[in-house]
């Protein structure tokens, strides 16, 4: 079967109930009597919501209502008929709709991603937990596919209930879970993911996947797709407290509805703190409307080896995944935290989200909150109609120093006395090598005749022939401060430096690995 069809993505949590029993148990008999192909029930390690109260497993004592996330698929008249009863079980929580590919069994060698925003694709692969393939357990034989044809990261979720082919697949106490589903998400170029699909087919018994267009933003600090940036006619309103409020539903169309992802490990570390935890606690502060934290079974990123829970339990190298979903100016406004923190580690990457729907029951002293409705999904012009956008970075790889070239010119004009049009010149040749590579900007890199290096935001002429005043980026976003001549903001450290203090300028198509993205050089206009 290849069928285009809905994934319905429902965050709650653990403690939640409906109609007097737990309002997850209720879900998935639902999902039983509907006769849903595929889903999988995902427990959360940390994660906060519309109270913006923190649970998360590291609280035992404090904490038992950790975060849940349901994940069905079906085609898109089964997914529909669901949103009444689900509407009527989930009193609190978060309800998403994205439209996918699904293929099964024989039919997924030859699945196509479909067309939509985003350079680069997921795929997920569902299966049993106790499914073999060769004999080895079947999920690691898929991660190690992947990561053969090139995908840049892989994770395997283990289920706590879900269902395969239509029969429910239930954890039971005292048992192994056996046949509990689970779900493998692999990230990378479509090209690449679409490669191994005819090797997937063919090691795997029953197989089903979906396939999805996303941005990759960022690989282990490399910059490679643009922020989240609300389109120009968006209203601009933080919406951290605002959806949870009601307000109208043409409102929440203005800004749209980004799913941001975070994959990682449990051992990346950010100012000594899990990487993970950092970023829910910081999102948290700044108002962010939610997240949440899963821990993979298995999974890799990079040229790392797969890896998981092999000492138990708390082993401290899992990989994991923490998602946010919000408006996309909320998202440009948290832009500078997100990029900070994954300086170094992970796998960012963004997706457009088609349909939203969030409740929160009242709080103490509350009146009773009303519910934000979901976009209406029955129109077929849904997805165009949301006008938030990823701007696409088409540059790749660093492009190679063109330094020599740059320093033997400015060298030549100052041998001659040329000093007056040196920065109009320059601004020129960067402008020009950023078109030649089809990108916006260029990242133009510093060298010093005393050796510090530095990343350059402006460049301006004087105060005199023999000087230039540079402005290099910052190191970190919270020393950028206010100001108009260069643009929005500026930098607090200035440098008036003769042109001979220059040992060499790089010009980059992106920033190498590892270099926060604050570095694009601010042409002249």
């Amino acid at each position: 079967m290849i069928a285009e069809a809905l994934k319905l993505s429902v965050f709650f949590g653990e403690e939640l109930t409906a109609g007097g029993e737990l309002a997850s148990g209720a879900l998935m008999r639902l999902l039983a009597q509907r006769e849903i192909p595929v889903a999988v029930l995902l427990r959360g390690a940390e994660g906060f919501g519309a109270h913006k109260r923190i649970h998360a497993e590291r609280f035992p004592d404090v904490s038992t209502d950790l975060p849940l996330l349901l994940i069905a698929l079906g085609e898109r008249s089964q997914i529909e008929a669901l949103l009444p009863d689900l509407d009527a079980l989930i009193e609190k929580g978060l309800v998403t709709l994205e439209a996918t590919h699904l293929a099964s069994g024989e039919e997924v060698a030859g699945a196509q991603f479909p067309e939509g925003p985003g350079s680069a694709g997921k795929l997920t692969v569902y299966c049993g937990r106790a499914e073999r393939s060769g004999g080895q357990p079947a999920f690691r034989v898929v991660i190690e596919l992947l990561r053969r044809y090139g995908a840049p990261g892989a994770i395997a979720f283990l289920g706590i209930d879900g269902m395969l082919h239509s029969r429910r697949r239930e954890a039971r106490l005292f048992s192994t879970s056996a046949s509990t589903p689970m779900a493998i998400e692999a990230i990378g170029p479509r090209a690449d993911l679409r490669a191994a699909l005819g090797a997937l087919s063919a090691r795997l018994q029953h197989p089903i996947i979906t396939l999805e267009p996303i941005e990759q933003l960022k690989h282990d600090g490399a910059l490679l797709g643009g922020m989240p940036r609300p389109d120009a006619e968006g209203r601009g309103e933080g919406h951290a407290e605002g959806h949870a409020e009601g307000r109208g539903e043409g409102e929440a169309r203005d800004g749209g509805w980004q799913m941001l992802s975070l994959y990682t490990r449990r051992s990346a570390r950010v100012g000594g703190h899990a990487l993970y935890s950092e970023l829910t606690r910081q999102l948290r502060q700044l108002g962010g409307a939610g997240a949440t934290t899963l821990f993979g079974e298995w999974g890799f990123s990079s040229d790392e080896p797969a890896h998981g829970d092999r000492f138990g339990r708390l082993s401290s190298h899992l990989p994991s995944c923490t998602i946010c979903i919000d408006r996309g100016e909320k998202l440009a406004e948290l832009w500078p935290l997100i990029d900070e923190l994954t300086a170094e580690h992970g796998i960012l990457t963004c997706k457009e989200v088609l349909a939203y729907q969030e409740r929160r029951a009242a709080g103490p002293g509350e009146a009773e909150a009303a519910p934000r409705r979901a976009q209406g999904v029955s129109d077929e012009s849904d997805a165009a109609r949301l006008p938030v956008t990823i701007e696409r970075a088409r540059a790749g790889r660093a492009a190679p120093s063109i330094a020599a070239q740059a320093q033997a010119q400015a060298q030549g004009e100052r041998e001659q006395g040329e000093q007056e049009g040196w920065v109009q010149r320059f601004n020129a040749q960067v402008r020009s090598f950023a078109e030649a590579r089809g990108s916006r900007q260029a990242f133009v890199r510093v060298t010093l005749l005393d050796g510090e290096q530095f990343f350059l935001q402006a460049l301006e002429e004087g105060p005199s022939a023999e000087f230039l005043t540079l402005h290099p980026h910052p190191e970190h976003h919270s020393e950028m401060v206010a100001g108009v001549a260069q643009g929005p903001e500026l930098v607090p450290r200035v440098l008036v430096l003769p042109h001979r203090s220059i040992l060499q300028l790089e010009l980059l198509s992106s920033p190498p690995r590892g270099t926060r993205s604050l570095v694009g050089y601010r042409l002249a206009r």
